[in-house]
């Protein structure tokens, strides 16, 4: 199974000497989990931050063993908050929503449009609030609606 995609970094692991276990969430097939070899190495590390970009080349034998990504930056989001920790705060927690509450393998072009708006929202000058009620967004998008339901 090859697929080409683009997606997010929303969480990374390391998996052996030089390796890492990362899960991306892509646009066209959602939460996918894969080896990324040599992903600690000097050449890729500094990219492979949680909340970049990436384009994503997935290769597996099959469906039911965890294959390889071949990654390429499209957008540097992460670096452009290390000095902001705030900031950087709301990207972890966002992607730490998405990783927990997505299935694997099930792409929703919402979800992926909502993590685009994350990173808009962080430049705006009222972005706290803004970030509030995205989180809430998400959540309701993902059927975890916060309303109080009426009871009989």
């Amino acid at each position: 199974m090859n697929w080409i995609d683009e997606g997010y970094l929303i969480s990374k692991n390391r998996y052996s000497e030089n390796s890492l276990i990362a899960e991306i969430y892509t646009k066209n097939r959602g939460k996918v989990s894969g080896i990324i070899f040599g992903g600690t190495s000097k050449k890729i590390k500094n990219y492979l931050q949680i909340g970049n970009k990436l384009h994503v080349n997935y290769n597996s034998k099959s469906e039911t063993r965890i294959g390889y990504f071949k990654i390429e930056i499209l957008n540097a989001y992460s670096p452009l908050y290390f000095d902001h920790k705030q900031k950087l705060s709301c990207i972890t927690s966002a992607t730490n929503l998405v990783k927990i509450l997505t299935a694997d393998s099930q792409a929703n072009i919402k979800v992926y449009q909502i993590i685009e708006n994350l990173f808009l929202i962080l430049k705006d000058q009222d972005w706290l609030k803004k970030y509030i009620f995205w989180e809430l967004d998400l959540l309701k998008l993902l059927g975890y609606d916060l309303r109080a339901r009426k009871s009989c």
